[in-house]
C-alpha cells in the first residue's frame, strides 16, 4: 500500500482523503508519495513525487472518472517514466523498486522539503509546456517529465549534504536493496 500525502486542492477534488495520517508517520519509506493537483490549459494534471528520492510522475488530463482507477493509471504511468528513464527494462515489473501499488490518499502530511519539490517540478513542467510547444496537446509528458527528473535536488535522507538527480536515488535505492 502507497500513502499519498494530498495538497488541499487535490484532496478537494478527490474528496474521499483519509483525514487521520498514519501512526508511523514519522517513518518515511519508499512507498510514501505526496501529490499535488494543477492546472495547465484548463486541463487537471497531477504530479505524484517520491518522499525519499524525489521521483516526480505526472499525470495530465485527468479527470473525475478516472479517479475510480487512479491506481492503475498511476502504475502504469511510473512503468512508462521507469522505462524511459532507464531505471527498469520493458519486461521488468514495478513491483521489485515500489511494491504494492495500492493508493491510500491521507490530508497532506506538511514535508515542506517535498511540497517545495513540487512546486519547482510543476513550474519546470509548465515552462517547458509554454516555451516548447505550441500547446499541451504537443506536449511529449514523457520527456519532459524524465527532463524533471534528471535535474539535481539532493541525495537521499542519510546523506543530506550532497547534490544528486531523482533518477540516480532510485538507482541507488535499487543498487542498496539488491
Amino acid at each position: 500500500m502507497h500513502s499519498v500525502y494530498c495538497t488541499k486542492k487535490l484532496q478537494s477534488f478527490i474528496k474521499e482523503v483519509e483525514e487521520k495520517l498514519p501512526a508511523n508517520l514519522s517513518e518515511i519509506s519508499l512507498s510514501d508519495w505526496n501529490a499535488h493537483l494543477f492546472f495547465i490549459e484548463k486541463r487537471k494534471c497531477i504530479i505524484f513525487i517520491n518522499n525519499i528520492t524525489f521521483y516526480s510522475v505526472f499525470l495530465t488530463d485527468i479527470l473525475k472518472k478516472d479517479l475510480k482507477t487512479i491506481d492503475i493509471i498511476f502504475k502504469e504511468r511510473l512503468k512508462e517514466q521507469l522505462i524511459h528513464d532507464k531505471i527498469i527494462e520493458t519486461d521488468e515489473s514495478t513491483e521489485s523498486i515500489f511494491p504494492g501499488m495500492k493508493l491510500k490518499f491521507y490530508r497532506t502530511n506538511n514535508n515542506k522539503k517535498v511540497i517545495g519539490r513540487i512546486n519547482d517540478f510543476v513550474d519546470m513542467f509548465k515552462i517547458h509546456c509554454s516555451y516548447k510547444y505550441e500547446n499541451f496537446n504537443e506536449m511529449n509528458i514523457i520527456h519532459e517529465n524524465g527532463l524533471i527528473n534528471g535535474t539535481p535536488t539532493g541525495k537521499l535522507l542519510e546523506l543530506k549534504k550532497s547534490w544528486s538527480s531523482p533518477i540516480k536515488n532510485v538507482k541507488e535505492i535499487i543498487k542498496t536493496s539488491a
